[in-house]
């Protein structure tokens, strides 16, 4: 006889909780598995971005060093400087009272030999602070051309004053004469002058343009 305060017992695998199953572990790179392919640009993926430069698509030109500013400042007082030596140089060498002397006694004009040689000198001296302070500036270079040859041309014409005023033992200065008979020393000059001469003068302009192109190439930066 069964007992009625006896507790039912369990059957089995009644109402038994199902076990869940095991998930496979997502594989990992390494340990023989093959690495994920990476993305690649295009194929739906954003391209990169390009790097920035220049408007057309070329890169930014590396910054130029160099001072035009005092490079021309500079050229211009060696103009004027050189303007005044060529003319004092003249002067120490040609001995004008000798000239004048032979002239009286031969019955001719006398020559004054001019020292237009020193041209390219003077371009070259020119020239250097162009290149050196305004390395890769073309227009900087023509520039000191035009100042050399304006050198030049005035240079040969205060010479002509210098040596008016030692004709008259300075009773009239050289620069009284430059400013004052300007057109008088002009003519004094390019009366004399002759083709060798011209040749000369155009070396000036010629020197200066190919110092700044010169150096300036050397020290241009990278």
């Amino acid at each position: 006889m069964s007992n009625p305060y006896q507790q039912p017992q369990p059957q089995p695998n009644a109402y038994q909780p199902t076990q869940p199953a095991m998930q496979p572990m997502p594989p990992q790179p390494g340990y023989g598995y093959p690495q994920p392919p990476q993305p690649q640009p295009g194929y739906g993926y954003p391209q990169p971005a390009p790097v920035p430069g220049a408007p057309g698509g070329w890169p930014v030109p590396a910054p130029r060093n160099g001072n035009p500013g005092l490079a021309l400042l500079q050229a211009l007082v060696l103009a004027l400087g050189l303007i005044l030596v060529y003319g004092f140089i003249t002067g120490a060498v040609v001995d004008f009272d000798s000239l004048i002397e032979e002239a009286m006694r031969e019955g001719t004009e006398p020559e004054v030999a001019q020292l237009t040689w020193l041209g390219a000198l003077l371009g070259g001296m020119i020239g250097l602070p162009v290149g050196r302070f305004a390395p890769g500036q073309p227009a900087l270079y023509w520039l000191a051309g035009l100042l050399a040859l304006g050198s030049v041309l005035l240079g040969e014409t205060f010479a002509t004053a210098v040596l008016a005023s030692e004709s008259t033992d300075g009773a009239k200065g050289a620069l009284e004469y430059f400013s004052e008979d300007f057109g008088d020393c002009w003519d004094g000059w390019t009366t004399d002058a002759h083709g060798l001469t011209w040749l000369f003068v155009a070396l000036a302009p010629a020197a200066a343009v190919f110092t700044g192109y010169l150096l300036g190439q050397t020290r241009r930066p990278a």
